[in-house]
Formats: structure tokens, C-alpha cells, sequence
């Protein structure tokens, strides 16, 4: 699935997620935040991140728009994908 991000990644423990299963993402174009536990990735173009989906995490653009092709199961789609 190809995903524009025009949004930072959401702060705060409550706005991490965890559900089971695993996400994969490569960034196409900008830089990535991602979030794990306490932890925060700037993963840029060309880079890729793959992580278990049972620590708390959250990602979104960082400094202006971002594009991703991630691979999400059923759980990851219905988490990441919300309106």
C-alpha cells in the first residue's frame, strides 16, 4: 500500500499503538518519525523499518510530506488506516 504522510507522528503514550503481527515500510520520498516505546527513528528516503507491532508505536511525516509503500496485515490497516 502506498501512503502519502502530510501529519507528524502523535505524542504522548497514549497515542501509541500496539496490535499483533508485524509492519514493514520503505520511504519513497521525505523522512519518516517513528516512534517505539521511547524511542524516535528518523528513517529517510530510501530507508526502510520493520518492527513488531507489540511495542507501542506511531509514525508520521517529519518536516514536511513524507510517502510510504508499507505491507499491513488486516490489524495494521484498521489501525493506520483510520479517516
Amino acid at each position: 500500500m502506498r501512503i502519502r504522510l502530510a501529519k507528524p507522528a502523535p505524542r504522548g503514550t497514549d497515542a501509541l499503538g500496539v496490535h499483533f503481527g508485524r509492519d514493514w515500510f520503505t520511504v519513497l520520498s521525505g523522512t519518516v518519525e517513528l516512534l517505539l516505546r521511547e524511542r524516535t527513528i528518523l528513517v529517510e528516503a530510501g530507508e526502510a523499518a520493520e518492527f513488531s507491532t507489540m511495542i507501542p508505536h506511531a509514525f508520521g511525516a517529519h518536516d514536511g510530506p513524507a510517502e510510504i509503500i508499507c505491507i499491513l496485515d488486516q490489524e495494521g490497516q484498521r489501525t493506520h488506516l483510520q479517516p
